[in-house]
């Protein structure tokens, strides 16, 4: 029969020594393996984000379709916050939380006025377009600030601030834990649920 010479150089290798080097496999590779896992959870929670900020555009456009005219940003606003409390974080000291009817406070959703912008506009005679804007905390930690590096390298030691920033400032500077940013940009186009025939005549171009 063969001899096993790796069990018996396995059997002459003291389990101190052993040990020694399962430790440092494991200080090598459990880094990198925290990193992956808590990017891919970034990731997952990126793309949640960003159908949120889309869901939050129809909303808006669905609110300022049953509005008056002078009533319409408001209405477009409040929707599109409602929606996107669920993902906002970030609150300074004096934004209390938001409060959904049936719910409750939505924790860390203070921030999410200061980081939510919306705009309505009128396409046509007969569709509504609203366009929602939304800062989006990264707030997984090692993945969150290396992920705002890599969408702006050359922030220069201020990875956390919104990335293509525009005249509304950085408002992630007020957050009392200062995070990375993506700004989510999101348009949805709604007709109006009614007509006046009359006015319209059908077919109407467009439809």
């Amino acid at each position: 029969m063969k001899p096993d010479f790796d069990s018996e150089r396995r059997a002459r290798v003291p389990p101190g020594r052993r040990a020694g080097t399962v430790m440092l496999e494991f200080v090598l590779a459990f880094p990198l393996i925290l990193t992956l896992m808590l990017g891919c959870m970034q990731f997952a929670h990126i793309w949640m984000a960003k159908q949120v900020v889309h869901y939050s555009a129809f909303c808006a456009a669905r609110a300022a379709l049953v509005c008056h005219s002078g009533e319409r940003g408001a209405a477009a606003q409040q929707a599109a916050e409602q929606a996107c409390a669920w993902i906002a974080e970030g609150t300074t000291g004096g934004e209390s939380d938001k409060r959904i009817p049936g719910w409750g406070e939505i924790p860390g959703s203070g921030g999410v006025r200061r980081k939510t912008r919306v705009r309505i506009e009128d396409v046509g005679r007969w569709n509504v377009k609203a366009t929602v804007e939304h800062d989006f905390a990264l707030i997984f930690p090692i993945a969150g600030p290396m992920i705002g590096w890599l969408v702006n390298p050359w922030a220069d030691g201020r990875e956390w601030l919104e990335q293509r920033a525009d005249d509304t400032g950085n408002v992630g500077s007020a957050d009392l834990i200062r995070q990375a940013h993506l700004r989510f940009k999101e348009v949805a186009v709604l007709p109006r649920p009614y007509v006046v025939l009359p006015e319209m005549g059908l077919p109407a171009s467009g439809w």
